[in-house]
């Protein structure tokens, strides 16, 4: 069980990961990012280096500065999903030794005694979500042409989240925070106003923390929580009276006799050899956690003008890997005669940011007042070890919360350490497992005018988590965006707006209709 309370944190991230924001500046949104052999003027130092070192829109060779605010929405939604609750019983047997009390206890208590903790819920939970509103600031700037070389940064968020979720299908997620931010420096190198490269060191910063519940499968190979008979004598009246089964007309006669003549519990049950416990079905757990790491990666890009009239555009972002650092609190419910257990501990989670391959063209018309541009996307999610987690056990601390095993006497650390290690690994699936790589096809139209940009775009993009497991709940997007750009003194105003629409009718997380997330971009630039 240890295990899985690493993996069901690491799920979070993924979502984090998968949760890919490509659309940056106000151009971007508009264009759903089919802004790369087009890019042009501060924001290119984001989507394209190499391209800084081309005039902009407006055919000038300046310095520009841009600061956007993007207003990030997920309209609420309710979906049903297949439920991992089980339900959970234990079944304990009872050993007497050869002592007459001890044959006649074991001739009494001669069944394994099964109690039920929890009720499987049916096949088929139901969850929703609130409105989800989150704003991401950004900038972006890029020097003057000198000599060929031109400077530049960029300062974004490419990934972010804060959901909750609710009802019995949304427990898996039910508190979301993740926040990713990039600083990028760069800079390109232009000859002949024909070809150029570029580059940008990556410097990112991810941070998260998550409230969730997952529910995981016990041992079912015959491994229990055994206790001796002097562990059992450590327990109090009130635990042992527990573990005696009630419904048994004997054992009630017999403890009806013994309450008579004065005895205790203990008293008759001090005959008994040794005590085994199985779990059967999942416990359920509920965790709080957190993580966060400093990592780097690279963007190199290059751009070569076709003609007089396109230009096409090579980007390759590297992958980033992040060794995050955390901790974590996670109480494990088994409930009844057992009780409940709390873990803390320390956590270290490899994940790596998928690499991205970008291929563009883009064509100008009617004396580059037209510019229309197609973009090849390839996000490599396969690759990487995006599930490497070490937590340290070692140094992990288990506390007994209730029922037996909060005697100390009887439940130390150890002991409740071996107890939470009965998981069945192999029954809690990986969420990592399947993620395949996925292709994105852009198509953006702008329209220059003397002072007024006008811009539209139509998207794909693949999902890349599996749509028939349980896990991260994704699913294909139709991307539509839309925005204007205008000029005046040197200043541009820029507005644009973008939804995404989320097909879930094959994804295992069924809801009616199609899901959206919208972005609201604004951005006002300056150029000198």
């Amino acid at each position: 069980m240890k295990r899985v309370l690493w993996l069901a944190l690491l799920s979070s991230f993924v979502f984090g990961n998968g949760f890919k924001i490509q659309e940056q500046s106000t151009n971007g949104t508009a264009l759903s990012s089919a802004y790369v052999a087009g890019a042009r003027g501060a924001d290119a130092s984001y989507y394209n280096p190499a391209n800084m070192g081309f005039s902009n829109d407006w055919g000038e060779n300046k310095s520009e500065f841009e600061i956007a605010t993007s207003l990030i929405t997920i309209p609420g939604f309710k979906f049903d999903v297949p439920t991992t609750n089980q339900g959970l019983y234990s079944s304990t047997t009872l050993k007497f030794d050869d002592s007459v009390i001890g044959k006649l206890a074991s001739g009494i208590m001669n069944a394994p005694i099964n109690l039920y903790h929890s009720s499987p819920d049916s096949q088929i939970v139901s969850g929703s979500t609130g409105d989800t509103n989150f704003i991401l600031p950004k900038f972006f700037y890029k020097s003057r042409t000198h000599n060929g070389f031109t400077f530049g940064a960029s300062f974004v968020a490419p990934s972010g989240l804060a959901m909750n979720w609710a009802g019995k299908g949304g427990e898996f997620l039910q508190d979301v925070f993740i926040m990713m931010i990039e600083f990028a420096p760069s800079v390109s190198y232009t000859i002949g106003d024909r070809f150029s490269v570029g580059f940008a060191p990556r410097v990112l910063y991810a941070m998260g923390s998550f409230n969730n519940v997952v529910y995981v499968p016990l041992d079912k190979s015959g491994a229990g929580i055994s206790l001796s008979k002097d562990q059992v004598m450590n327990l109090t009246d009130d635990q042992l009276n527990a573990l005696i089964p009630k419904d048994n007309p004997l054992i009630n006669l017999v403890l009806g006799a013994c309450k008579v003549f004065g005895c205790t519990i203990k008293s008759l049950m001090g005959s008994l050899a040794s005590e085994t416990t199985n779990l059967f079905g999942t416990a359920k757990v509920y965790q709080k956690s957190d993580g966060k790491a400093l990592s780097t990666g690279y963007r190199v890009s290059a751009s070569l003008k076709v003609f007089d009239h396109g230009m096409f555009s090579v980007v390759y972002n590297s992958p980033v890997k992040f060794d995050m650092k955390g901790n974590l609190s996670a109480t494990t419910y088994i409930g009844g005669a057992i009780g409940n257990v709390l873990t803390t501990g320390d956590l270290n989670i490899a994940v790596t940011m998928p690499e991205i391959l970008t291929l563009a063209y883009a064509q100008t018309f009617f004396k580059d007042r037209l510019r229309v541009e197609g973009v090849y996307e390839r996000t490599f999610w396969s690759r990487g070890s995006k599930f490497l987690v070490t937590p340290d056990f070692a140094n992990a601390t288990y506390t007994g919360l209730s029922g037996m095993v909060a005697n100390q006497n009887v439940f130390n650390s150890n002991t409740l350490k071996n107890m939470v290690g009965l998981a069945d690994f192999a029954g809690v699936m990986n969420m990592g497992a399947g993620w395949r790589d996925t292709n994105t096809y852009r198509l953006g139209v702008t329209y220059k005018g003397k002072s007024l940009r006008l811009m539209g775009s139509l998207a794909y993009d693949e999902a890349p988590s599996p749509q028939d497991k349980i896990g991260i709940p994704d699913s294909d997007g139709y991307m539509v965006g839309v925005g204007a750009k205008y000029n005046f003194r040197g200043f541009d105003l820029g507005l644009a707006y973008s939804v995404t629409f989320k097909d879930n009718r094959r994804s295992m997380y069924q809801s009616d209709g199609l899901g959206q997330l919208k972005i609201a971009t604004m951005s006002l630039g300056y150029r000198w």
